[in-house]
Formats: structure tokens, sequence, C-alpha cells
């Protein structure tokens, strides 16, 4: 696998000599639906932005739909679909977990299975190649299975090319290891503009953020904030469900896979939120998305099947039989081209909300996030021009600027002053699988040698 693929960890590239790759890249270039938006200039390896350009970016008039400077949903390009941010159905957690699969995570899923709970992830595609057995485990386990990127950058500081193979080489590393093409992903530190949207659309993949955080990547001893914060943020979110602002639609909660004591801290609190919420669903019930990949199976529940106990998704591979298929063929289709029920795209969502007829008015069911953002998500930038617009995004951003979080909005990112610091440690968590404090030693150690 490791020689059809980029190097796990570092930034994607289209690989050399990998044809399929660079016809396909040609072809979303020749189609012109990138924007003429330039990279972000990105810091510390492209782990953060520079406060110049955060500072520089134009929010007022927020030309890009930059999420990390304003936490915009709705692109400015009639031609992109929304961001999906929260659960259409009241009184609902939308479980998510980011920065799958984890080694060190079969008591975790474990105890999913126990609970009977189901929830979206988002896997990293380096950790793919690296566990595949747990990957596999995902699917057969009958969770969704999203994108997260193949090496956990900030995805606006990168080129075109860069973008397309950080999406494009996760989504065949998933298809090989587990079997399914998958039409979904999550920018990390929710760092999309639509730029990147437009090559992830042309990928065919939905563009999903959050609209709560529980900052849980940052909890000590791997991150930077004590566990009552991470606690705190947790009952935030968790009085959200029994004090009227869960009455007309359900959250979509950041959490994560990263490490154990991410897993072990949501395992702590589900006895709360299961208290406090109806029904803690997947994605994929959230917006009755019962078909998400392209391949005929498995399917899932509807939301209305969900919630009466059916949880179990049909057609599941048996883990005994699955295999590891290198250079399986991948099948795209333009996220706006993908008109059948049963997907996470914005027609096969009104077709779902419609009862399947395509021709009825639309719904509100896509999504209820709006252009300044649902995200639980503010900007700290008071800049007053615009970023420009002069390059086609085929070369590196860099800066020499100042670290600056991407706003107080969510964390897959943090916020404040110690957002870019806490990005790192995240990103060498999720690359480096530090998942001891042991190992969160040696990887803070030598991971500034291996980057130099």
């Amino acid at each position: 696998l490791s020689k059809v693929y980029p190097k796990a960890g570092q930034i994607a590239d289209i690989v050399v000599g990998d044809d399929e790759a660079g016809k396909m890249y040609e072809e979303i270039l020749k189609s012109n639906v990138i924007p003429n938006i330039q990279p972000k200039p990105g810091v510390q390896q492209n782990m953060g932005i520079s406060q110049k350009a955060s500072d520089s970016y134009n929010t007022q008039e927020d030309p890009d739909c930059w999420w990390t400077a304003t936490g915009c949903t709705k692109p400015k390009s009639k031609k992109l679909t929304e961001d999906l941010a929260s659960c259409p159905e009241p009184h609902t957690w939308g479980l998510t977990f980011d920065d799958g699969p984890n080694c060190s995570h079969n008591v975790f899923y474990d105890f999913l299975q126990q609970n009977k709970l189901k929830a979206t992830m988002f896997f990293i595609g380096t950790n793919v190649i690296d566990w595949p057995l747990q990957a596999q485990r995902g699917l057969s386990d009958g969770h969704d299975i999203c994108v997260h990127t193949w090496s956990h950058h900030y995805m606006t500081t990168l080129n075109n090319a860069q973008v397309f193979a950080e999406l494009y080489y996760t989504m065949r590393i998933i298809k090989d290891v587990v079997g399914v093409t998958t039409r979904c992903w999550r920018p990390p530190f929710g760092d999309v503009d639509d730029r990147v949207r437009a090559i992830a659309q042309a990928l065919g993949l939905r563009t999903i953020i959050w609209d709560n955080d529980t900052d849980d990547w940052n909890i000590q001893p791997d991150g930077d904030s004590p566990t009552q914060k991470i606690e705190s943020n947790y009952d935030n979110i968790i009085k959200q469900g029994t004090n009227g602002t869960t009455d007309s639609h359900g959250v979509v909660v950041l959490t994560h896979e990263l490490t154990n004591n991410t897993m072990g801290e949501f395992m702590k609190e589900f006895p709360k939120i299961k208290k406090a919420y109806k029904n803690i669903v997947p994605l994929s019930a959230c917006y009755n998305a019962t078909s998400p990949y392209v391949e005929d199976k498995p399917t899932y529940s509807t939301f209305s099947d969900y919630t009466s106990g059916k949880i179990d998704a049909k057609d599941l591979p048996d883990p005994k039989n699955m295999k590891i298929n290198v250079r399986s063929k991948v099948t795209i289709e333009s996220e706006d081209k993908q008109n059948q029920a049963g997907g996470f795209s914005a027609a096969s969502i009104k077709q779902a909300a419609n009862g399947g007829n395509s021709d009825s008015s639309d719904s509100n069911k896509d999504s209820s996030s709006s252009s300044n953002g649902n995200s639980n998500s503010s900007s700290n930038s008071n800049g007053d021009s615009n970023s420009s617009d002069s390059s086609n995004g085929d070369s590196n951003a860099s800066s020499n600027g100042d670290v600056k979080g991407s706003g107080s909005g969510g964390s897959d990112n943090a916020s404040g002053d110690t957002q870019n610091k806490g990005a790192n440690a995240k990103s060498s968590a999720s690359s480096t699988k530090s998942f001891s404090p042991l190992m969160s030693v040696l990887v803070f150690v030598l991971l500034p040698v291996m980057l130099a």
C-alpha cells in the first residue's frame, strides 16, 4: 500500500506516476469549478494560519466563505452546496468522532456496541494505512465512515493539487482497506473556504462541520486543558438537551477518537448525555442518508427506524472476510450530480425529507446552518481588506507572520491564544499516534527533528 500512496503523516501531493489521479485532477481544473481564491498563508508547516493573513481578511464581506475567520457555512458561489453543521431532528445529539482509526480503540468501540450507539467516524488517511484492521472495524460495527484528509493540516493553506490529494488519497485508502467509497468529509480544524469546498464537491464529498465543540482533543496530559475544562464544555452542550435549545433542531457535536483520554472522556460523559437527549444518532440517521456510499451496500437506518431501535445497518461486511485491495477502482461523481435518495448530497437529503419526491418544494431538513455560521464560532479578526484573488491556488502559501488561532469557533480547531499550539499538539497525536503520556513526550521531542 505504501508504494502507491503519499508518505504517511506528510502533506499529500499527487504521487508521481499515478496517472489516474493526475487525469482526475486535470479534469477538475478544466471544469472551471474552482474559484480563483489564493491559499491562505500558513505557518508551522501548515499547522496554523498566520496572524497577518487573518487580520487582513475582510470578515465583513467574507468573500471566500472562510469558516476559520467567520464561521461561514453557506458558500458565496451558488454552484457550491451549503455545509452540514447541525442535526435537523429535535432533541438529538449527532454523534461524531474525528481522527480515527485509533490502534487502542477496541475498548471504546466495545463500549459503543454495548450501549447500542452508532457514530459518524471521520478517518485520517494516514491512520487508515497504519491501522487497517481498526478501520475495517469501523465499518463492520455499523458506523458511518467519512474522510478527514490524509495528514490533518489546515486545508486553506494548501495549493489546489495538495487539497485534491489530501481528499482523493483518503477516499482511495478507505476504499482499498474498508471497501466503500465515502461521500462525506470534515475539514481539520474546520478550516475550509469556497476553493477547498469546490475541490471536495468535485470529488463527490459533502462538507460537514459541527455546531458544538467539546474541545476534548486538548485534554491533559496530551493537551493543555485540565479535565475540568473539558467536562465543563460537555456540560454546556448537555444542558442544551433540556433547556429548550434543541426543541427545533438537534446538535452535531465534535468529539475525538484521538487518544484514550478523549475516548474515555466520552464514555464518562455518556450517562449524562443519554439522560439529557432523547436521541443520540449518527449523521446518517440525522439526514436519512441510508445509502451514504457509492456502493449499494451497506445501507443504514432512517432516523425513524434508528430511534425506534432498528440501529443496525444492513449488509455489513463480515470482519473475518474483509480484504485489502490495492488500487481499488474509485468511482467519483460530483456532489451536485448526486440526485439519488439516501446520500449526503443536497438533492439526496431533499428527496429523503420529501419522501423520495424530488419535485417537492425545498425542505429545511438539509441544514439549519447559515451564512454567518451556526457552529458556535465567532471571528476575532477585524481586518478590512479582501484576501487576494490573483492566484489560482497552485502554489504553496507561506508567511513569516505570527500564528493566529482559527477564530473562537470550534476545535477540531482550538480557540484563543493557545489554538495553534494545541493544533500542533493534536496533529502530532494524530499522525504519530501518541496514545500515552510517554509517547506524547517522545512525539514532542522527536517530531521537530523529523520535520527539520
